[in-house]
């Protein structure tokens, strides 16, 4: 998906906007992380919001929850998508890490590794 596409997608802009990334002089910043969520979906085939939504399941009440089982799955593909990219060490926390926080702005717990 192209960071171009990528911008017009819902949950992105709730990312940029939730996240306080929305500023001028963090333009650049943005135009990374963008890149990184572009190169994960593709890696994943999925599109920002099917990323959040692979996360949530429907309760048998009919509410939205978070799926243990989803977030697990999509934590171990982040670990796969850095390896992909050759990074490790605080490189590949980095970008783990970026790519959760879009999940978690997005209402999906998500905890990655701390880089010191």
């Amino acid at each position: 998906m192209s960071v171009e596409n990528i911008k017009t997608v819902e949950s992105v802009k709730h990312w940029i906007e939730d996240a306080g990334y929305n500023s001028p002089k963090r333009s650049q910043e943005v135009e990374h992380l963008l890149n990184e969520l572009s190169d994960f979906c593709d890696f994943t085939e999925k599109d920002p919001d099917e990323l959040v939504e692979s996360c949530l399941r429907t309760t048998k009440s009919g509410d939205i929850s978070i799926s243990a089982k989803g977030r697990r799955e999509i934590d171990d593909t982040i670990g796969e998508f850095v390896k992909s990219k050759g990074l490790s060490g605080h490189n590949a926390i980095v970008v783990g890490n970026n790519i959760r926080g879009f999940l978690i702005h997005n209402g999906v717990f998500m905890q990655g590794k701390v880089s010191l």
